[in-house]
C-alpha cells in the first residue's frame, strides 16, 4: 500500500485527472486511461504480476465467452475460475519463501516473484465475476470494463470488493463537482486515520506492547489478564483505524474519478452481537463470503451452523493458510453459531411471552441487551490473538492470560 505514500502520487493524479476530466471526452478513452495508468502502476512495482493479470483476464474473459457460447458448462467454468483462484493465491502468497528456498535468498529474484498485497482482492473480483456471468447478473464481457474493474489502482491494495455491476451502476459519467469533494475529504480523513492514529499515536500508546508481545520470543508465562486485554483490545482496534484508513482513501481516490465505491464499515464497535458486527466489519468481503460460500452450502445442505464455519474458515484461509488464521475461523464460526442459537431462543422466548401477554422483563432490556455490545467487542478483540502472533502456542498463552483472570476473580478457577 506504499503507493498511497509516493512522493509522485499528487502529479501521477493530477495529471491522471485533467486527462480524464478535460482533454478525453469520450468514456471508452477514459476507461483504457485508467486500464493503462493501472498496469504501468503494477508493472513499476510488480511486473511479475502485471502479466499474470492479464493473462488472468484473458484466460476469464474466455471462460465467460464459452459458457455464453454454450461450449462450457456452468460446473466446469466454476472449477476453473475456482483453481485458477486456487494457484494465483498459492503462488502470490507462497512464491516468495519458494524462491528462497530455490535460488538462496537473491533479492532482486524474490522481490520480482512477490506477488502484491492485493492479489486477493484481485482473485476474489475475479471469482466474483465468473459467478455473476453464471447467475445471469452481468451480461456483457468486455475485456476494457472488465481491465478497468479489476486493475483499478484505489481499490486494488486493500479493497473494498466492490462488485462488477456497483463499480459501474453507481458510476457517474460526468463530472459530478460535489462527489469530487466528497473524494478529496474522504482522502483527508484516510491520511489522518493512518499518519496520525495509526502510526503517530498508536506508536507512542502502544508501539512498545505491540512489538513486544506480538513476538515468538517474548516471555508470557508470567502474564497479567491486564496486560493481555491491553494488547489484543489495542491490536483491534489499530487494525480498524488502519484498515478503514485505506478505505478511506480508496474511497476517496476513486469519487475522484466518478466512481462511488461501497463503503466497508459502518460503526464496528457498537455491533450488537457477532452477527451484527460482520454486517458492519469488512463488509465487502463478508458480503462476498455469505453469497459464495454461506448461501450456496446452505442450499445445498439446510445446516446453517455448517454455512457459518466454512465462511469463516474460508475468510480467515483467504487472509494466509496457516494454524492461527484457521483457528481464528474456526473460533468466530462458533461465536456466529452460539448466536443464531441465542437469536432463535429469544425470538421463541419472546413468542410465548406474548401469547401468555407477559411483557419482556424490564431487567432483560436494561441489561442482557446492552451487555451485547460488551461481550461482542471483548470476544473480538480476544480473537486478534490468534492473528497478531506468529504461532499458535503464542496465541494460546495470550487467550489463556486473558480468560484465567476474570474466571479466576468471579472464582470459577483455581
Amino acid at each position: 500500500m506504499r503507493i498511497y505514500f509516493s512522493l509522485y502520487l499528487i502529479p501521477v493524479v493530477v495529471v491522471a485527472l485533467a486527462l480524464f476530466w478535460l482533454v478525453l471526452r469520450d468514456d471508452r478513452r477514459r476507461l483504457w486511461l485508467v486500464v493503462a495508468l493501472s498496469l504501468a502502476i503494477l508493472a513499476l512495482l510488480h511486473p511479475v504480476f502485471a502479466v499474470v493479470a492479464v493473462g488472468l483476464l484473458l484466460v476469464t474473459q474466455q471462460v465467460v465467452a464459452a459458457h455464453a457460447a454454450g461450449r462450457l458448462s456452468g460446473g466446469r467454468a466454476v472449477l476453473i475460475a475456482v483453481l485458477i483462484a486456487v494457484v494465483t493465491l498459492a503462488v502470490g502468497k507462497y512464491g516468495r519463501s519458494a524462491a528462497v528456498a530455490m535460488w538462496g535468498g537473491e533479492e532482486w529474484i524474490t522481490a520480482r516473484l512477490l506477488m502484491p498485497l492485493g492479489i486477493s482482492y484481485f482473485v476474489f473480483r475475479l471469482m466474483q465475476y465468473v459467478f455473476d456471468h453464471l447467475r445471469g447478473v452481468i451480461t456483457d464481457n468486455s475485456f476494457l470494463r472488465l481491465a478497468a474493474f479489476m486493475m483499478f489502482i484505489p481499490t486494488f491494495p486493500a479493497g473494498p470488493l466492490e462488485t462488477y455491476q456497483g463499480f459501474y451502476g453507481k458510476r457517474s459519467v460526468a463530472f459530478d463537482r460535489q462527489l469530487f469533494y466528497v473524494g478529496l475529504r474522504r482522502i483527508a480523513v484516510g491520511y489522518f486515520k493512518k499518519v496520525f492514529i495509526v502510526d503517530f499515536l498508536f506508536a507512542i500508546a502502544f508501539g512498545e506492547l505491540l512489538r513486544t508481545m506480538g513476538r515468538p520470543g517474548f516471555d508470557l508465562d508470567e502474564l497479567g489478564a491486564f496486560a493481555g486485554w491491553v494488547y489484543v483490545i489495542a491490536v483491534f482496534v489499530r487494525a480498524y483505524f488502519d484498515l478503514s484508513a485505506y478505505t478511506d482513501l480508496a474511497i476517496g481516490f476513486s469519487a475522484l474519478f466518478g466512481f462511488r465505491i461501497m463503503e466497508n464499515f459502518n460503526l464496528p464497535f457498537l455491533s450488537k452481537n457477532l452477527g451484527d458486527f460482520w454486517r458492519r466489519w469488512h463488509i465487502s468481503l463478508s458480503g462476498w463470503v455469505r453469497n459464495n460460500v454461506y448461501f450456496p452450502v446452505y442450499g445445498l445442505t439446510r445446516k446453517p451452523w455448517l454455512g457459518l464455519y466454512l465462511s469463516m474458515l474460508t475468510m480467515g484461509l483467504w487472509h494466509y493458510v496457516n494454524l492461527n488464521w484457521t483457528v481464528w475461523g474456526l473460533y468466530h464460526g462458533t461465536g456466529l453459531v452460539i448466536v443464531a442459537r441465542w437469536e432463535r431462543y429469544k425470538k421463541a422466548r419472546k413468542k410465548r411471552r406474548r401469547k401468555a401477554g407477559q411483557p419482556v422483563a424490564a431487567w432483560y432490556e436494561r441489561f442482557i441487551a446492552p451487555a451485547g455490545y460488551v461481550v461482542t467487542f471483548l470476544y473480538v478483540a480476544l480473537g486478534y490473538a490468534f492473528v497478531s502472533t506468529h504461532t499458535f502456542r503464542h496465541a494460546a498463552k495470550i487467550v489463556y492470560a486473558c480468560v484465567k483472570g476474570p474466571l479466576e476473580w468471579l472464582g470459577i478457577w483455581g
